[in-house]
């Protein structure tokens, strides 16, 4: 039945000739014939539909799984990206604190020779101080005395005449 739809124009080619030929003896000459209507019996309507309808719903069934899986590639190519800047991202941290060690070793060398164990004392100090850390000062101590404590360095004695002489 699907044919008989998809090829109606040969079907009426076919059937002029076949209707020239059949009438020729009769006196009818027949110019043109056209095929309006195919009227198939009721239960092959009903499973040419159904046929329909089955190949309609394999073809939905296809798009969907192919939509999934388009979705679930995306998916993938974002995850895989947003791998791929966190990787970059701890490269590049990793880089830049790098050239800060290198840069603290540098000056280690030129300012604090011999002192290293002094100089990661007042390192640990400065991130205490820096996650607001609260230190209580006695009233009679100096604060950079107390800094120094915090950091393990005994504060240097100066005596009073250096004291005068500096003020």
């Amino acid at each position: 039945m699907k044919s008989a739809n998809s090829e109606r124009g040969r079907i009426n080619t076919d059937l002029l000739d076949t209707l020239k030929i059949e009438t020729k003896l009769w006196g009818i000459e027949i110019t043109r014939t056209e095929l309006k209507e195919i009227d198939p019996p009721k239960d092959v309507q009903e499973t040419m539909n159904k046929v329909v309808k089955a190949e309609n719903e394999k073809i939905a069934a296809i798009d969907f799984a192919t939509a999934a899986e388009t979705t679930a590639d995306g998916i993938k190519r974002a995850e895989i990206k947003k791998a791929e800047g966190v990787k970059q991202a701890k490269i590049l941290a990793a880089e830049g604190e790098a050239q800060a060690i290198q840069l603290v070793n540098e000056a280690a060398d030129k300012y604090f020779r011999g002192n290293a164990q002094l100089l990661r004392k007042l390192e640990a100090v400065e991130t205490a101080l820096k996650e607001n850390t609260k230190v209580i000062v006695p009233a009679e101590a100096e604060l950079v005395n107390v800094i120094g404590e915090l950091a393990g360095v005994v504060p240097v004695k100066i005596n009073k005449r250096e004291a005068q002489i500096e003020k």
